[in-house]
This record gives structure tokens, C-alpha cells and sequence, in this order.
């Protein structure tokens, strides 16, 4: 049986369109659909944004470059190419000009700051003596720099023999070359490090570059051929005293106060926070940015670390009015010092010897604790006469134990005797804060001090 035809039906085409000549070499328009997910898209917005961050911030420095008579003043013109110089050189050569990097790299996991370009800068006048030494080695001093320091009777300075020009924003800290004392090192809110000769030409040696804000903390380990430092943007970096490499750098969590080596094994430190934890690192191990121990009682921001009980335990002083002790790496408080009566303690030092503690109180005094046993306060003595309230300012005492400094808020520094407790002499060395004061290991009179004025003042 043969099937019915089916009926034809008629198909319509699109006619095809001529496209103009003058538009023929036009290619055709193609529109793909691409899928981005949400961390994707968040990934390339913020790259965006940080890279129009970083075009502003280069606009309104070559606009500050080129401004003249103040901000209503007007603009150079630039002719020159020169003026067109990396940025990074740019930087350091302005003294950073509060660039800070850390909004930027706070999301991202890289390590570029770590690693900068140019980490120190040799500004002496010779690098090597006649006999090819650095100027680690303490030559042509005028003293013994093997001596103990404890063994030299010491007295109050008297007269200003050096200025050195310091930091342009203020001095933050001072440390001796440990033994000897002829190489002076300083922090600057300038977010520069810097090694000064006290001997010879008086000279600045080197700078240290590599923080990108203002440095809060700095100290030798007990050779002096490495020191740590730290700084408000919350990196802890380990540098080589002689060549100026940065050999670690540690970002940690919040702003660190103070940094402590610990003299059983320099390979490892300590770390006071803002955010009330003492964190303990180990640079030897292969996570070293992961600490192997945190001390979190306290309740505020630790303002001070002292090694105590011939390096067995160190103390802490913090904002919440309370001083601890501690065991290295056990996270409980051996005993701990609190009175609703107590002030705030920005500062502490050791006596020689270990027998007692000095605590710079924010009730314009200083109290001395026992530096072993039941820790008590010793109410006979007692320091007063000072202005320190509402500033961490540091004291110290002399190695022989005669002899206790400090600064003042009002430019003052003084001198007592520890045994009479009494002012024996009162320096007027400024007009403003001075925050630091040092005395030197072997000389018998040598004092340094320095504060917000940035100016370093060397006293004898």
C-alpha cells in the first residue's frame, strides 16, 4: 500500500544583506557570557582599588614635589625627566613621608615588603680602619672596654660636650653597643634606625631602612652583631649590626611596644603587643613566624619585658595597672602585683645585681619591687620630683647602682642618689619631652638622652 503524499510547504529564507563597502572590514560582533564567583570578583576589585591608591599617592607627591609658597602657592613646572625617579628611591629619600604600605598588602599574602630594595646605607667617612676592621671593633677608645662595668665608681655629668642631629620626628629609643659602648643606636619615629659613633669623628655610620612607620623598640643581642627591632607597622625584624641586611622579619597581629632576646637562647624572643599578649618566637625553627608560646593575662597594652632572677623569669608591666611574672614558655603568672591604688608602669629597669626593680610610675614617681622572693614593694624608697604623667618615659641606673636617671615631660632629666633617695642634680636639656636616658657601660660620667626634640644629647 503506497503512503499519501505529504504536503509541501514552503520554507522562508532570510535574505542575505549586502554589507557596504566602507564598512566591510569591520569584524562582526561576538558577546560571550563569563561567570565570575563572588572571590573572584572581590579579588579584582580590590587589586583595582589598591592600584588607583597607589596613583593617588603618587599624584599628590609629585604635586607636593612641585608646589611652591604653600599650598596656595602655585606649581613649577617640570621640565625635566629626572624629577621622574622610582618610586621606591623616592621614598626613602623624602624619609618615607608616611607612606605605609599596610592598607594595602593587609589582605594579601605578600612578602615584598619583607625584601626591600635597599635595607641599610653606609654614611661614614670609611668604612674599614688601616687595618681592614669595621667599625664593630672598639679601637682607639679611651678606655678599657674589657673591664666590668660594675667595677667603675660612676657620677653625675656635668657639662653637654655633643650634640648629634638624631631623628627628624623624635626619638623613640637608645642603646649601647653591649660591653664596650662606643657604637650608639637609635629609633626614630621616622621609621629609621640609625648607628651613631660616640668616638673618632662622632659621625652617623649607617642607616637602617625597613620599617615603613615609626620604630618603637630596639636592642642588641649579647655580642652586638644582631639586634631586633619593631615598629607600628607590626613587624619585628632581626638586621645585621655590621652589614645592615635584614636576616628575619616577623609580622605579628598588633602594634609591638617592646622586643627582648632571651639570654638563655638568643635564638629566641619575646614580644609585648598592644593587644595585651607577650608572644615568644623561636627564629631557629622552620614556621619561626608562629609563636610557641603566648602569655595572655594581662588586660591592656604590655608597655614593658625585663629579664629578671639572673634570666630564669621575666616581668611585664602593661595598661591594666599590673605587673606579672613569669617561667620562659609556661603561660601562667609565677605571681602578679595589683592594688587599686597602683598607676600605670610605661617603664622598668633592673638593678645591677638583680636585688631590685625600678618601676616608673604615672604618679610622677618611681617605686622600687624586689627583684626576687615575694617580689614586695619597698615603701622606704620611693623617687619624686619628676614630671612623667601621661608619658612612657624611661629610667635607668647606673652599673654600679649609685646613681638613678630619668627624663621629665618638661625637658628636664634627673639624677638621684639610690641610698638617700634625694635629687643630686637636675639637667635642663630642652624645652621639650625627653623620653630616653642611658648611661654608658665604661665611662665614668657618660649619659645620652634624647626624646620628641629628635636631637641626641651626649652628656659628661
Amino acid at each position: 500500500m503506497a503512503l499519501p503524499e505529504l504536503p509541501q510547504y514552503a520554507i522562508p529564507t532570510i535574505p542575505e544583506v549586502s554589507i557596504p563597502e566602507p564598512f566591510q572590514h569591520i569584524p562582526r560582533a561576538r558577546i560571550e557570557k563569563e561567570y565570575l564567583d563572588q572571590a573572584t570578583f572581590d579579588l579584582q576589585a580590590r587589586l583595582a582599588k589598591r592600584e588607583l591608591s597607589r596613583e593617588e599617592k603618587l599624584e599628590a607627591k609629585r604635586l607636593k614635589k612641585r608646589r611652591k609658597g604653600g599650598p596656595w602657592g602655585g606649581y613649577e613646572e617640570d621640565n625635566e625627566q629626572e624629577e621622574k625617579v622610582d618610586h621606591e628611591e623616592d621614598l626613602e629619600e623624602e624619609d618615607l613621608e608616611n607612606y605605609d604600605h599596610e592598607d594595602d598588602k593587609e589582605n594579601d599574602n605578600h612578602d615584598e615588603d619583607s625584601k626591600p630594595k635597599q635595607t641599610s646605607k653606609f654614611t661614614g667617612s670609611s668604612q674599614y680602619d688601616y687595618q681592614g676592621r669595621t667599625y664593630m671593633h672598639p679601637s682607639g677608645l679611651p678606655f678599657n672596654p674589657t673591664k666590668s662595668p660594675g667595677t667603675i665608681e660612676r657620677f653625675v655629668p656635668k657639662k653637654l660636650v655633643h650634640t648629634f642631629p638624631g631623628h627628624n620626628k623624635g626619638v623613640n629609643k637608645l642603646e649601647f653597643f653591649p660591653k664596650s659602648g662606643h657604637l650608639l643606636l637609635s629609633a626614630g619615629n621616622d621609621g629609621k634606625i640609625k648607628l651613631w659613633d660616640l668616638y673618632h669623628k662622632r659621625e652617623l655610620l649607617r642607616i637602617f631602612y625597613g620599617h615603613t612607620q615609626a620604630v618603637k623598640d630596639v636592642t642588641f643581642n649579647s655580642s652586638g652583631d644582631q639586634f631586633l627591632s619593631c615598629g607600628y607597622d607590626k613587624k619585628v625584624q632581626l638586621w645585621n649590626t655590621e652589614t645592615g641586611d635584614i636576616i628575619q622579619t616577623i609580622r605579628v597581629k598588633s602594634i609591638p611596644n617592646v622586643v627582648k632576646f632571651n639570654p638563655n637562647n638568643e635564638k629566641e624572643f619575646i614580644v609585648g603587643l598592644s593587644n595585651h599578649d607577650i608572644e615568644h618566637y623561636d627564629l631557629s625553627r622552620v614556621d619561626f613566624d608562629t609563636p610557641i608560646q603566648t602569655y595572655d593575662h594581662h588586660l591592656g597594652a604590655i608597655n614593658s619585658l625585663t629579664i629578671i632572677e639572673d634570666n630564669k623569669r621575666f616581668m611585664s608591666t602593661a595598661d591594666d595597672k599590673t605587673v606579672r611574672f613569669w617561667d620562659w614558655q609556661i603561660n601562667i603568672p609565677v605571681k602578679f602585683i595589683s592594688d587599686p591604688s597602683q598607676h600605670s608602669i610605661p617603664k622598668a629597669v633592673l638593678y645591677p645585681g638583680g636585688s631590685f626593680i625600678a618601676l616608673q610610675s604615672m604618679d610622677n614617681s618611681v617605686h622600687v619591687i624586689q627583684g626576687h622572693g615575694k617580689y614586695r614593694f619597698n615603701n622606704k624608697k620611693v623617687f619624686t620630683g619628676h614630671n612623667v604623667a601621661g608619658n612612657g618615659i624611661d629610667l635607668d641606673i647606673s652599673p654600679d647602682g649609685k646613681i638613678l636617671v630619668s627624663g621629665d615631660s618638661k625637658g628636664f632629666v634627673y639624677f638621684w642618689d639610690w641610698k638617700t633617695c634625694k635629687v643630686v642634680k637636675k639637667l635642663k636639656v630642652g624645652d621639650k619631652v625627653i623620653s630616653c636616658v642611658k648611661f654608658h657601660p665604661q665611662e665614668v660620667s657618660k649619659v645620652v638622652m634624647a626624646g620628641i626634640g629628635g636631637g641626641i644629647y651626649c652628656y659628661e
